[in-house]
Formats: structure tokens, C-alpha cells, sequence
């Protein structure tokens, strides 16, 4: 902003005719003028938030004539693609965007015209729909009598049936003037893209260090010193200046560094360290930067985050946290620029930074009158405050979140996006963007900026227990997110206080401990959530055990410790001996294969009638899947067979065992063997694990001699016996075997020049 009282602005308003005459005569021998191009989105207003379909924008471009004169002033520019204009909405604004005229959509009297596909807006005194007017630097609207800023705005709407993740070609078109010289200026503004994203806030809990570098991690440092050196983070569009209220420094186009915005480094300059002076201060040297910013400190570490700290009294000998602060140009361009690196593939990071409006009183009027001048009349009802900041956070190359305008509350407020890595990607450039031209305010401070990864909620739906070995725990987690990319995850456990952690493998139904899930939109509170629930035995006496959840975006990043997320909520179950023994036992399990299915059969004894029989399928004898549920039939009927068929196909060898479960307790039947193979050697079943003796059935075409061998883990031979066989089934029993130790073993059933092979399982008595 400029200062609320300026040495030229006094000579206009007390010189004579003839001496102003005389200034803006000189002032037309040279001439200077601005431009930018920017945007506003008008659905989000105030609070800001990314471009979602429907949406309203403003277009903008900016002209300044700081000195002498502009003539033909006019812009043209083209209906951005996936939007479409919004009738009657073409107006030339004032500098804090006040209509200061509305012009027509028809190519009539005044300067405005649609066509279909673009948009002409012909400026100035004069200006009609086929020539652009004249813009003098001491002409309306006008800033402090000495630059005259307009803008030439229309509106669109962003099509409905836009998809998320669509780019609009938001820059382009071309401003063109003359100058008092003659010469035919063109300026052709660069493309800006910016992109249909999910306005989903900021990140409800984020995790890990912040991946900002530069500028101490976007705090930009602390010292006693009241203005530090210059930031690399700020474009050389931007001039470094110290403050000072005697030179009203920073003015537009400048910016500082600072952890005291009062007017000095010494009382003699208008330096301190309160806020309580009066708007305006009309000391001599004012306190306050151009007699209306606030005096305040950096907001790093305050205890109210809203308030931020005071300002510094450096002169006192303290130290406190530093603060960039812009004086926004007229031109709405880069304010703040950073490459951050170290990133994590397809991983939600939320960018934030932390703004303040340091105008409490900045406006001036489309006449020039300053906020401080009794003619002054404010472009709003109760509207002092001038030029709102009002930014773009853009990620390599495209916009992806406005702040919307930041009104004076003296406080500070935060604002940010979030932001999802793409496959392989690793940094991002960042930066941040006026929509707003300087003048009558856009002055506002900077500090905080974060970048961290978004981390999902974990949260234990089950609570921890003491349970009864032999039972079944289900283990349940539920995952939320303010988005729907967190879906890998993998389920781990310990039993040594969570030293150390390892895969439980698949639960007792069948299902793994790791996968991809689906996350679902729970509209009450906005938030993608799914459940990971998971059941397991406990076979193990008085111990504890510990589960756990580890979710990512993406199986490839669950193995990485950096770009994956651990629930802090830990699962603990304690296993201990009850006692209780089900009284119901299986006498027989047997099958047989018929047209290519497994019929199997059971009887069983002391039987309650609220029995349930879980028939479970390997192929392997380690991993079993459920095939198929029995309810045990009322009243119990001991003794009477019950029958199941399993409707998958009998594929090579398949083995079936039958899980008893009954309230919450179970234990497990026997297994057995069938197989598809119509050769006339295979084993038919077999009990495994086993504990003192190893019993199976083998089908031979004849009458011989079989040698049954058990080897350890390491090929060592432990037992090996000769026993005959009769043509058909024969029952072989392996016995002995009670003093060897638990573990994994080979049995060899030889025959003729036959041999089969199991993997065995051996367990303590």
C-alpha cells in the first residue's frame, strides 16, 4: 500500500491549477505502466478452496498506468475451455474489485462485448466496443492521486460435467494500449493452468518431519536482530528493504524480513514493540508502518496460534522467530517460490502457511482519497480495510487452491490443500501467487509454511482382552482418511511387547493379514473409512500378544518406514489356560471322492445341539480355506453321521479337516486325504499333526510290502518300518514317535517303485 499521507498526493490536493497543470505535463514526457493476470473463485469466497465443477471464477487482468498516459486501452480474451461465460458479469473494477463500471455483454455504446467464444473489454475515458479508451495516471480509478490501477473482469462458471483432475487454461489473452509516444503496446499474457481438484481442507492429522527445507522449514529462522538478511524464497520481481516508517518502508514492490513490524530499528525512527498505539498513528516518526499496520511478531511456537506472538523488543535485548512480509506490487505475480524434495510417491502431503492482513486501515477510494482523508467514502459499506490479500498455491506448474480474500481481523489465519504425489514422484516446486494488485493495502506476513504427509486414523473397534486359549480373538481395525488413496495395508503382530513384529498369517477363516480394500464415504463426518477385521486362535498359555495396522497408498510403499503409516493404537491380547475342554469330539472323519467332488462324512458324541463344524480345504496341509459350514442339528444327534459335499472339484490331492466351535471355544478334527488320481497308490488319509504316532490310509492294487520313513527338517532318517499291505485300503500306523522333539518332518510311504511324501507336523504331548 502506499502511505496514508504521500508528499505527492499533498502537492495535488493543496498545489494550484497551474502547478498541477504543470506536473501532469511533465509527467507525460515519461510513462510507466503494470499488468497481471489472475483469477478469483467466487463460489469459495473468504475461506477458499480448490476449483471444483460448478464453481464461479473471475477473470482478471490488471492494468496499471503509474505514470503519463495509456490510450486504445483495451483486453481481449478467450472463453477458457470447460467453462462457460456467465451473461451480464463483464465490469471494470477497482483495485480492491468494486465494480466501478458495469458494462454490457452486446457490442453497444459502451466498451463491453461477448461474441460466443471471447471477451473484449475496451477501457477508459472514451472507450467504446470498437476502440479502447484513455487511462491517465491522475485519472479514476485512482490510487493516492498518482497511479491510476483498473481491472477488466468477467466470470465463468466451470462446467458441471467437469472431472476432477481436468487442467483450465485460466491465463492467456492479450492487454494492449498505446502509449503518448504512439507506439502500439501488445502484452500477451503466459498461459496459467490451473486444475478441478477435491476441496478436501487440510489434513485432519499429519505425520513425519516437515519436507519444507528451505528458510528453517518455513519458520524462516529467529534472532535478536529486528530485520533479518533476504529471503532466497522470493522472487527478484520483489525488492529487500529493512523497515522504516520515516521512508514508509516496505512499499509496493518490496518486502522484509522481520520479527517487529513497527517502524524502526530505533525509538528515534518510530521503533516499539506494542500494538496499542491509535489508527492512524500521527506520531512524528510514526510507530506504525505507514500509520496503519499492526505491530506484531512472527507466529512460530505461540501458545494462541490465532494471535501469534508480540512483536520482539530486540532492543531489549530479546531474541524472537522472523516472518516474511509482503507489500504486494501492483502486478499480480509470484510472491514466494521453493522446490521440496524428499517426497513420497502416491502419497497425500498437505501444504499450509500461516497469513495475517497487517491493514487495519488501508482503503483508498476511486476519487484517490486515502482511508485517512475526511472525504474519503469506502468501496463497501464499513469497509476501511482496502485490498484484501487474496493468493494461488501452485505445484509445478499449476494452480491447485486459493486462499480467498483475507480480511483484517488481526489475527492470523491458515490456509493450504492437499496435495497427492503422482507414481515416482519425489519433489515439487510450490508457489505462491497474488490474484490481488498492491495499492490500498494487499500488505500481509508470512510464516509457518508446511508441507507433511497426511497420515490416516487407526483406530482400534475391538478393545483389548484376556481371552482363553483355544478360543478365537477377532481382531478389528478401523482406517479413516479425508481420502480415498490409503487402501494397502498389512496387519502385523508380536509377542515379545512389540520388540519386534512379524505377518500372523492368515486367520482361522481364510483370509490374509495384508490386502487392498475399498474405502467408503461416511457423509457424517466427510471422512473414507474401512474396516480390517481379522480372526485368530489362541494356542498359547499365558502370553501376551500384540496386534497392529500398516496402511499406505500402494502395496510398494507399505515396505518403506517413511512413506507408510503405523496405527499408534496397538491391539494387545492375553492368552491364558481356562480349563474348558468341548465336550463334543469327532469318532470318525472319513470321505471319498465321487464324480469328481469330495463326499465327506463324521459322527460325533457328546454332542449339545450348539455345535457349529467348519469344514476347511488345503491343498497343501498348511493353509486351509473354509469350504463350507454344518450347524449340528437339534436335538444333538450323537451317533448319527452328518454329510457334506464340497462343490469345488477334487484338484490332485486335497486334504479336509473339520474345525469344532462351539461359544467361543473350538479344537480341530483329524485330517484326511482324498484325490482325483485314478492310479491305484495314494494315501486316503492321514492324521496330521501328530504327537506319539503317525496313522494313515494307503491304497495299493495289490498285495506287498510298504517302507514308511520319517525324516527331520535336515533329512536325518528317525524311524523307518516295513509293514505289508492288502490290495485295496490298508490302515499304516508309525509308532514310537512320542520322544521326538516338535517340529516339521518328512514321511516317505515306498512302495514297489512307488514313493509318496508328506509334510508332518509334530507337536509336544
Amino acid at each position: 500500500m502506499k502511505p496514508f499521507l504521500l508528499p505527492v498526493a499533498g502537492i495535488l490536493k493543496n498545489a494550484s491549477s497551474a502547478v498541477i497543470l504543470l506536473l501532469l505535463a511533465l509527467s507525460l514526457k515519461a510513462q510507466t505502466v503494470d499488468y497481471g493476470k489472475s483469477y478469483l473463485n467466487v463460489t469459495k469466497g473468504a475461506g477458499g478452496g480448490t476449483i471444483e465443477p460448478g464453481d464461479t471464477l473471475e477473470i482478471r487482468a490488471t492494468f496499471v498506468v503509474k505514470t503519463g498516459t495509456a490510450k486504445n486501452c483495451s483486453f481481449i480474451d478467450t472463453i477458457p475451455a470447460n467453462t462457460t461465460f456467465l451473461p451480464g458479469t463483464i465490469r471494470v473494477l477497482t483495485d480492491e474489485g468494486v465494480i466501478y463500471q458495469q458494462l454490457t455483454d452486446a457490442a453497444d455504446g459502451d466498451g463491453g462485448t461477448f461474441n460466443g467464444t471471447s471477451v473484449l473489454i475496451n477501457m477508459g475515458t472514451g472507450a467504446t466496443a470498437s476502440s479502447g479508451g484513455t487511462l491517465t495516471s491522475s485519472g479514476k480509478p485512482s490510487l493516492y492521486y498518482n497511479s491510476c490501477i483498473v481491472i477488466a473482469a468477467y466470470r465463468v462458471v466451470v462446467n458441471p460435467s467437469v472431472a476432477y483432475e481436468t487442467r483450465l487454461q485460466l491465463g492467456s489473452g492479450v492487454l494492449s494500449y498505446t502509449t503518448s509516444s504512439g507506439v502500439i503496446t501488445p502484452v500477451p499474457f503466459p498461459i496459467d493452468s490451473a486444475i478441478v481438484h477435491p476441496n478436501q481442507g487440510l489434513c485432519s492429522n499429519v505425520q513425519g518431519a516437515n519436507a519444507l527445507l528451505e528458510e528453517s522449514g518455513g519458520s524462516f529462522g529467529s534472532g535478536n536482530a529486528k530485520d533479518r538478511s533476504a529471503s532466497i524464497t522470493v522472487p527478484a520481481t520483489y525488492s529487500f528493504v529493512t523497515f522504516s516508517s520515516t521512508a514508509g518502508m516496505p512499499d509496493d514492490y518490496y518486502y522484509g524480513v522481520s520479527n517487529n513490524t513497527s517502524g524502526g530499528p530505533t525509538v528515534a525512527t518510530g521503533y516499539s514493540a506494542v500494538n496499542t498505539w491509535p489508527y492512524p498513528d500521527n506520531s512524528n516518526p510514526s510507530h506504525r508502518i505507514f500509520g496503519s499496520w499492526d505491530i506484531i511478531g512472527d507466529h512460530t511456537g505461540a501458545s494462541n496460534p490465532a494471535l501469534g506472538n508480540p512483536a520482539t523488543d530486540d532492543n531489549a535485548g530479546q531474541s524472537g522467530g522472523y516472518m516474511l512480509v509482503i507489500n504486494s506490487s501492483y502486478r499480480t505475480n509470484i510472491t514466494f517460490i521453493d522446490t521440496v524434495k524428499n517426497l513420497c510417491p502416491l502419497t497425500d502431503y498437505t501444504y499450509s502457511a500461516w497469513f495475517r492482513n497487517l491493514c487495519h486501515n488501508c482503503g483508498c477510494d476511486s476519487n484517490g482519497n486515502a482511508w485517512s482523508d475526511p472525504g474519503y467514502h469506502p468501496q463497501a459499506p464499513g469497509d476501511s480495510t482496502g485490498i484484501h490479500p487474496n493468493l494461488t498455491f501452485s505445484v509445478n506448474g499449476l494452480d491447485y487452491y486459493t486462499t480467498g480474500e483475507i480480511h483484517y481481523t488481526g489475527t492470523w489465519v491458515q490456509k493450504g490443500f492437499v496435495y497427492h504425489t503422482g507414481p515416482g514422484q519425489t519433489s515439487m516446486v510450490v508457489m505462491l501467487r497474488n490474484n490481488a494488485p498492491g495499492g490500498g493495502g494487499n500488505d500481509w506476513a508470512l510464516d509457518d509454511i508446511s508441507v507433511s504427509s497426511c497420515s490416516p486414523s487407526v483406530s482400534i473397534t475391538d478393545a483389548n482382552a484376556i481371552e482363553c486359549q483355544g478360543t478365537m480373538d477377532t481382531v478389528s481395525f478401523l482406517v479413516s482418511s479425508t481420502s480415498n488413496t490409503y487402501t494397502a495395508y498389512q496387519l502385523q503382530k508380536s509377542v515379545d511387547g512389540g520388540v519386534t513384529w512379524t505377518s500372523p498369517g492368515t486367520d482361522t477363516t481364510g483370509l490374509p493379514d495384508n490386502g487392498i480394500a475399498v474405502p467408503m464415504l461416511n457423509t457424517a463426518d466427510n471422512q473414507f473409512e474401512y474396516t480390517i477385521s481379522r480372526n485368530y486362535g489362541l494356542n498359547t498359555i499365558d502370553t501376551s500378544i500384540e496386534y497392529r495396522l500398516i496402511v499406505s497408498d500402494g502395496s510398494s510403499n507399505l515396505s518403506n518406514p517413511g512413506c507408510s503409516f503405523t496405527g499408534s493404537q496397538v491391539k494387545t491380547i492375553k492368552a491364558v489356560n481356562c480349563m474348558i475342554v468341548l465336550p463334543v469330539s469327532i469318532l470318525s472323519f472319513r470321505g471319498k471322492v465321487e464324480n469328481g467332488l469330495a463326499s465327506l462324512q463324521w459322527i460325533t458324541t457328546n454332542e449339545t445341539g450348539q455345535e457349529i463344524y467348519t469344514v476347511e480345504r488345503s491343498t497343501d496341509g498348511i493353509h486351509f480355506t473354509t469350504a463350507g459350514i454344518v450347524q449340528a442339528a437339534l436335538p444333538a444327534n450323537t451317533g448319527i453321521p452328518y454329510h457334506f459335499t464340497d462343490p469345488v472339484a477334487v484338484n490332485g490331492q486335497t486334504c479336509y479337516r473339520i474345525r469344532l466351535s462351539a461359544a467361543n471355544y473350538y479344537k480341530y478334527s483329524n485330517q484326511i486325504i482324498l484325490s482325483n488320481d485314478n492310479t491305484s497308490y495314494a494315501i486316503t488319509s492321514i492324521v496330521n499333526p501328530f504327537t506319539d504316532n503317525i496313522s494313515f490310509g494307503l491304497a495299493t492294487s495289490a498285495d506287498g510290502i510298504a517302507t514308511i520313513t520319517l525324516m527331520d527338517n535336515v533329512g536325518r532318517i528317525v524311524s523307518r518300518q516295513n509293514q505289508p499291505v492288502q490290495k485295496g485300503d490298508s490302515q499304516m500306523v508309525l509308532s514310537g514317535l512320542g520322544n521326538l522333539p516338535a517340529g516339521v518332518y518328512s514321511l516317505l510311504v515306498q512302495y514297489g517303485d512307488r514313493q509318496l511324501s508328506k509334510r508332518m507336523l509334530k507337536l509336544t504331548r
